[in-house]
């Protein structure tokens, strides 16, 4: 097997084995959003639509319904979050305990990885046919 084939293989497990990963703990871990969006409610008297979309559904709404933790917690500072959250919503998130918050970094770290190693999958695969 050659240098090359080997990279593909562990380039296409490290994806695979991330994707799997981020739907299980997942949907192991949508409880906790659940819990968050409980919280938020209690604090502030009502749930963001994305949170309240999201609640109920599927995978397919993790994205969307995370997305005022996402906003909160990696970009405050973007325009468009300031735009979305007011000042005391992303110190609401921010001040979230580590065992509340640590499975949303878990989760899209793993969604990360299998999204780099995608793309580079993509990338060796057009070099080598060329």
């Amino acid at each position: 097997m050659k240098s090359i084939d080997m990279i593909i293989l562990c380039l296409a497990a490290t994806f695979v084995a991330s994707l799997a990963f981020y739907l299980i703990y997942g949907k192991f871990t949508e409880r906790k959003f659940d819990l968050i969006a409980d919280k938020f409610k209690k604090q502030f008297g009502y749930t963001p639509f994305s949170m309240t979309v999201g609640k109920g559904g599927s995978f397919f709404f993790w994205g969307y319904k995370e997305s005022f933790l996402m906003s909160a917690l990696i970009f405050p500072k973007f325009p468009a979050t300031k735009r979305t959250l007011k000042e005391e919503e992303i110190s609401f998130f921010k001040n979230l305990k580590t065992n509340e918050i640590s499975w949303f970094y878990i989760k899209y770290t793993a969604l990360i990885i299998g999204l780099i190693s995608f793309i580079s999958l993509l990338i060796i695969l057009k070099m080598q046919s060329n």
